[in-house]
């Protein structure tokens, strides 16, 4: 995510990752990354994964890695919901659901 960060934005869209793992070397791994984009660490509090029903899909007691494209008016416009702990949505598919979304805002006005 962090190598397609830029284009990303440039297609009208901002990262915020959310992780409920602990704090317990989140600078070395956020550094050892390059991560430019904010995270949120809940600190094991489950209450934002479960609030988008993503929480022990799995039957393994963690969050679902997941993506979600939300609207400025907080809709959901696009999610993909892992399919196991490793599930990684690539980029482009980011991409290109953040610019279908970009043409029909223009195209309703």
């Amino acid at each position: 995510m962090q190598r397609r960060y830029e284009e990303i934005r440039a297609a009208g869209a901002e990262v915020i990752a959310v992780s409920t793992d602990s704090l317990a070397g989140a600078e070395q791994s956020v550094a050892r990354f390059g991560v430019h984009f904010p995270i949120l660490y809940t600190a094991k509090d489950s209450t934002i994964p479960k609030s988008y029903g993503v929480f022990n899909l799995h039957s393994d007691g963690l969050a679902s890695a997941s993506v979600w494209v939300i609207t400025e008016g907080n809709e959901i416009a696009w999610r993909s919901i892992g399919e196991s702990y490793t599930h990684q949505v690539h980029p482009n598919d980011i991409i290109e659901q953040v610019n279908l979304l970009g043409r029909s805002v223009r195209a309703g006005g």
